[in-house]
Formats: structure tokens, sequence, C-alpha cells
């Protein structure tokens, strides 16, 4: 691996709260799974490698030895890590207009884990890559931010 794209899922703070993490990946991987004429994408799995939920929890999506679905055209090589929130965000937003000071915490942590065991030389927002805002905030400068 050689890049990690930060995603979000767009949902609302409150999406799914007081449920486990595991039942939002199952509905994040339903999303991604289903056939498109149910409203799905039609994958063979959840596109992401990771989740991290607002309390700052985090949990495997596919397998980091599996190529990903994340970014049509740039998922070989890449891992993808899915914020939960960021509903109606926009890419000059920051962090904490839509996501929580744990899952801050937890991003680092996990990119920092992930940076140790890989050969990551770049970190990036899905907007680099697709017409989106996602994740809802511009990652090259929350990274320089202490």
């Amino acid at each position: 691996m050689r890049e990690i794209v930060v995603h979000c899922a767009a949902t609302l703070p409150a999406w799914m709260a007081g449920r486990p993490l595991s039942e939002k990946r199952a509905e994040i991987r339903r999303w991604h799974t289903d056939p498109k004429s149910r409203g799905g994408r039609g994958w063979k799995d959840i596109g992401y490698h990771w989740l991290v939920d607002r309390d700052g929890k985090v949990i495997a999506g596919r397998a980091e030895t599996t190529i990903g679905a994340h970014v049509e055209g740039h998922n070989r090589g890449t891992l993808g890590i899915c914020l939960i929130g960021g509903h109606g965000a926009s890419t000059n937003d920051r962090f904490g207009d839509h996501f929580t000071a744990a899952q801050n915490a937890a991003l680092r942590r996990l990119i920092r884990e992930i940076s140790g065991r890989t050969r990551i030389t770049t970190i990036s927002g899905h907007y680099q890559y697709a017409n989106k805002a996602c994740p809802g905030f511009r990652v090259d400068r929350w990274l320089k931010e202490v």
C-alpha cells in the first residue's frame, strides 16, 4: 500500500445513534452490495477498509489485502478509511465542523498504525479524485494541525 484515502459516510450526526459500529458497517456494506435495482452499487463487499465511528471506535471493513472499492480508478495500492458523519459538508470545512474529537484522535492513530506496517507515502481525501466534498475537510490542512 502506498496511499490512504479518507472518506465520509455523508450521514447525519445522529445516524444510527446508540447502535453498535458493527451494525453501521453492515448498513454501509448493504449500500455497497445491494443490487443497483434496489438502490445499491452492486459491489461484492463494502468498499472501505476501515470505518471510524463518532465515539472513536474503529472497525475493519474489507481486508487490507483486498483491493478496495472506494475511489474509482484509484483503488489499487490504496486503503480507504471512512468517517461516520459528514452529511452536508464541503471541502473547505474544518474537521471539527462535522466530526468529533474522538474521531480525530482515532483517525490519526489508525493512520499511524497503518503507516507503521505499510509503505504509505500519501494521505489524501476522496475529493482529490472525484467531484465530491468527501470527506468534508481538506486532508492536507488537517494533517498539519497539532
